[in-house]
This record gives structure tokens, sequence and C-alpha cells, in this order.
């Protein structure tokens, strides 16, 4: 097998780049230590799959910053055995050996008892940037399809159904959502994650924001409007007329179920992406104001 450097590290990225290497070695030993336990229990766990995203350090020394990975799996798969699944992770060699070197986070598309689902941001790489001028590498690997959605001014996509909000869902594509010019604040729900609700305020700092299949989603800028660039992977049934019919939360008593669930908010803040999940008990003026002006 050869490796080699990528482009912004004196390479030619022609090849897996070492690090790329230690993301593949994980994530695959992930997956053998779920299926020696599956096979000993007698399981099948066919359509299991998992992503790694590699996320390199901007400041400091370079190394491996973050390990995203995204554990995806049919519905077929129990939540008795997905915990036992969860479990078992732990026993993975590679993962005790860079555990606390390298910051792991492990996510997942099932609700209850299983991976916890959080939001996947994948960062971009800054060349260059002047007063006047910006340079950054914009790519997601893996995409095929790209789109350009321009707000002009202020603007909701797709626009309310009368007095009902109304949401984009793509079956048969992954979307990744990169701020170019201006900000945006998305709203993402998924009636099947454990934290159903979340609104991002999206700015380019923050990268590309991932919209899974099956997330409902919605976006909204203010009077400078925005543009954004969506790096999609489509799979093999993906189709212009059945992905961009907007769903009204008029009839779709899911959908409005988890609405009414209190938002994780997502903003960008001292250089880095914060989380932030308002307690109803406890959330004061004060908080939802400082909030807000992240706008």
């Amino acid at each position: 097998m050869q490796t080699d450097a990528p482009l912004d590290h004196a390479g030619k990225g022609r090849d897996f780049c070492p690090t790329d290497l230690v993301a593949t070695a994980l994530g695959t030993c992930l997956l053998t230590v779920m299926g020696i336990k599956a096979k000993k229990k007698g399981w099948s766990i066919d359509g299991l799959k998992l992503e790694v995203f590699k996320k390199m350090s901007t400041f400091g020394p370079r190394k491996i910053d973050t390990l995203i990975i995204h554990v995806s799996h049919p519905s077929k798969i129990t939540e008795n055995q997905i915990k036992v699944l969860k479990k078992e992770i732990k026993t993975c060699p590679v993962l005790r050996t860079i555990q606390g070197s390298t910051a792991i986070n492990l996510y997942g598309n099932k609700s209850k008892g299983g991976f916890r689902m959080r939001l996947v941001f994948l960062p971009i790489h800054v060349f260059r940037e002047t007063p006047n001028v910006s340079f950054f590498d914009a790519g997601v690997k893996g995409v095929n399809g790209s789109d350009v959605v321009i707000h002009h001014g202020n603007a909701i996509s797709p626009p309310n159904d009368g007095g009902f909000e109304q949401y984009y869902v793509h079956r048969h594509q992954i979307d990744h959502n990169l701020i170019i010019k201006g900000s945006r604040i998305f709203t993402l729900i998924n009636p099947e994650w454990d934290e159903p609700h979340h609104i991002i305020y999206l700015k380019r700092a923050m990268g590309a924001l991932q919209i899974p299949i099956g997330t409902f989603h919605r976006s909204i800028s203010n009077n400078e409007g925005s543009i954004v660039l969506n790096q999609a992977v489509r799979d093999e049934n993906f189709s212009f007329e059945n992905e961009f019919e907007p769903i009204s939360l008029r009839e779709n008593k899911d959908l409005q179920k988890a609405k009414r669930k209190d938002p994780v908010y997502w903003v960008w803040e001292k250089d880095q992406i914060k989380r932030i999940k308002f307690d109803p008990n406890q959330a004061n003026e004060k908080g939802l104001e400082k909030l807000k002006a992240q706008k």
C-alpha cells in the first residue's frame, strides 16, 4: 500500500495519507469487534455501516484533532442488540491505543438505547485570508453532486404553507451545506433522533453542516441574504423530481411533535462550535438574548 502526504502538507494527495490509515484502522476495528460479538450471539448485523470523518488540528503541532464516527444500522437490529454492541466497542484495541490523545465522537441513527445522534460539521481548510480575499478548500470527500442556494435578502427556504412551516427532506441524498457569503439559520428535525430538534446559526467558520438522509430541514437568511454551497452524496435512486418537494407541518403529526421538543442550539463562539441545550426550567432572558445575538 502506498501513502502520500496531502496537498496542504507538501504532498500530491494521490493516495491515502498516514493519518487516513489511522482513521481507517479505528473504523474497521470497531466493525470487527462488533462483528465478532454478533457472531457469538448468533445475530445478523448485515447492513450496519460506519463512516469516519477526520479533522486535523488547525493550531499548534499538526496532528489528528478529532475523529467523528457515524454508525448507521438497519431497523432490524433491536435496541437490546445495539446496547450490547455499543458496550463491545470499548474492547477495540485501536480505540484503547489512541483514546486520550485524540478526541473521538461516536454518533448513530437510533433514537432509543442506541448510539447518540449528534450533528456533524466537516471542517474547511483555509489556504489564505486577507481583508479582501478568502481562499479555502471547500471539498467534501465522496460527493457526486453540488448545488448553490442563493437567498436574495431576507428569505425562507422552503417558504411557509400559509401559517405552517415547510421542510425539505431527502431520501437519497446527504447534504453538506457550507456558507460562502453571509450567515444562515438552519432548523433540522428528525423524529428518530434522541434529540429531534436542532437550530444551527451557521457561519462559514463552522464548516459544512451535514444533513443526513431522512432529516427535515429549512433555512432562513436575514436582510443581507446569503449564499450556500451544498455538496451532496447521492445514491443511485436520486432524482430531482422527488427530492425537493416541501413537506408541510399542516398535516404531519410526527413532525409537529418533534418540533415541539426543546431545541438544541449550535453557534460559533470563541473560535469553536458550541452546543447549547437550554433547560426550560432554568433558561433566563439573559441567556436567550445572548443566543439571539449569535445571528
